[in-house]
């Protein structure tokens, strides 16, 4: 049935069918690394449906309330949602369901968010309760996340957090409400939308490119760091479609003009310093329109109708600069490297060293 299509109708318009039910399988539902690269390239040929920018119109037109935000921004590297998916060459990609066209859902902007404010401007020890922060960092503590406690949650999170995102109930509410904490299940104030491909951005109107992530160490990560890594083992080089540089999508935030004021300010920041999707460990999925300011807490006053915390954890080393990091473990249980001012990262260009 496969071939069949194939010399029916050859390459799909839209670009989910051609990297999924139109791939040119082998028996063992992969696309063969002789065709791979043919394949790849014939697919980053696809251009946007010309239907495509009336509907973007269309929807765009669509954010007129008081509090609605939007904005273009641009790629400063490549782009890769929705990796884990299933796919004929192991790395998904999600797109838009209807036009094929690049989409960050507005899910995993809220998530990456959420995890960046309470990472970044929550306080220095976020297992502690807000009631229990010493001084300086109860103001801290309004943009802390929820406290876990194994599969239960033990703290709902601060003021500042639980408006913008929401928040579930906690097993300890009712401590939290004698503390004149707020607490139990609440609705965010912010809508984020799904961020989508700004027609015309992309040279030819064609917003995919063919990419590569070369595996050098491949026995190394199979036995999960029990096989040493060594110059001996043959790199392992894995094609997949990823989204061009440069292309720009529009991000779109809903609600309350004073939350999605603040909201916004977060949100470019973080997909400038932190990025959004895979692989951004390697400087993937980098947003910026050239003129996002840092949220800058230690101004004092206010941002948008909310009071802000005092100082941020945001790293400012640059390029080159040494500095001390602790092994730490992150949230989903990976082995990363911490500074002194809590961002997260890792070794690139070398093995970790195996100390504490």
């Amino acid at each position: 049935m496969r071939a069949a299509l194939h010399r029916m109708i050859g390459v799909p318009e839209h670009i989910a069918l051609g990297y999924g039910a139109w791939a040119r399988i082998d028996v063992e539902g992969k696309v063969s690394d002789e065709q791979r690269a043919s394949w790849l390239n014939g697919l980053s040929q696809c251009g946007v449906s010309p239907d495509y920018p009336t509907a973007f119109q269309r929807w765009k037109s669509s954010l007129c309330h008081p509090g609605d935000r939007m904005r273009e921004l641009t790629l400063q590297s490549r782009l890769l949602i929705g990796h884990g998916n299933p796919s004929p060459t192991d790395v998904g990609l999600t797109v838009h369901h209807t036009w094929g066209v690049p989409v960050i859902p507005g899910s995993a902007l809220k998530g990456m968010l959420a995890h960046y404010v309470d990472a970044v401007y929550g306080p220095d020890d976020p297992t502690r309760a807000p009631w229990d922060q010493p001084d300086g960092q109860r103001e801290r503590a309004r943009y802390q996340g929820v406290i876990w406690n194994d599969p239960r949650i033990q703290h709902g999170p601060g003021d500042v957090y639980r408006t913008l995102f929401g928040a579930p109930d906690a097993d300890e509410d009712d401590t939290a409400r004698k503390h004149d904490s707020a607490a139990g299940a609440q609705r965010g104030l912010v809508v984020f939308h799904d961020a989508l491909y700004v027609p015309g951005t992309a040279e030819k109107d064609c917003p995919y490119a063919a990419d590569v992530l070369t595996v050098h160490q491949k026995p190394y990560y199979d036995s999960q760091g029990n096989a040493p890594p060594s110059d001996y083992a043959s790199p392992n080089p894995v094609g997949f479609l990823s989204v061009r540089p440069k292309v720009k999508l529009l991000v779109a935030l809903s609600g309350p003009a004073d939350w999605t004021a603040l909201a916004e300010r977060l949100l470019y920041e973080a997909l400038a310093a932190w990025g959004v999707g895979g692989k951004t460990s390697s400087g993937y999925g980098r947003l910026s329109d050239g003129r996002a300011a840092k949220f800058t807490p230690d101004a004092g006053g206010t941002v948008a109708g909310a009071n802000v915390a005092p100082g941020s954890r945001a790293h400012s080393s640059r390029n080159g600069d040494p500095i001390t990091v602790t092994r730490v473990k992150d949230v989903k249980g990976k082995v990363k490297f911490q500074a002194d001012d809590g961002t997260l990262g890792h070794f690139t260009s070398e093995s970790p060293p195996d100390i504490a």
